[in-house]
């Protein structure tokens, strides 16, 4: 059965979590756990491969969702993070507010997750402060030279021309 906005829209951005005043902190967490739980099996789990289409396409209209996203980024596993990111640029999502954790991200992580990160910033269509931008090429500048002559050196060298474009 096809997903349609309706569906997602209840399943993502549950009216009941969003107009609930939580008395706690956990059941907050708890809700929001759920949501991006859901969020990673729509986008990660291939029975849902028949769908990816429609939620990306609801990933790139609802903004709540896209942060919900961004969340669920920074606290996926491994083998989640490259799909995640990968959804951010087929959704045509400006993830420039979220542009230093894809920065850390190229920085830090393994060579596939790294270059989905990097074509998510090239895919960036917002502004960003030229003291954001020199901020982020020190921080690059910094674990550049032992990662030169890598494939994730490569990667690196396309980042500080992307955020030169930026300064």
């Amino acid at each position: 059965m096809p997903l349609n906005r309706d569906l997602l829209k209840n399943k993502l951005l549950d009216p009941k979590a969003y107009n609930t005043v939580f008395i706690s902190i956990e059941d907050e967490n708890k809700a929001k756990k759920e949501q991006m739980d859901i969020l990673i099996e729509l986008i990660c789990d291939e029975r849902h491969k028949s769908d990816r289409t429609q939620v990306l396409a609801f990933l790139g209209k609802e903004p709540k969702v896209a942060k919900l996203l961004m969340t669920a980024i920074s606290e996926a596993e491994p083998e989640n993070k490259k799909k995640l990111l990968t959804a951010c640029w087929e959704a045509d999502l400006d993830c420039t507010p979220s542009i230093n954790m894809f920065v850390e991200i190229v920085i830090n992580d393994d060579f596939p997750i790294a270059l989905e990160a990097l074509t998510s910033i090239e895919n960036m269509h917002g502004a960003l402060a030229t003291n954001q931008a020199e901020a982020l090429l020190n921080r690059i500048m910094e674990v550049y030279p032992a990662e030169a002559d890598t494939p994730k050196g490569h990667l690196l060298a396309d980042l500080i021309e992307l955020l030169r474009k930026w300064q």
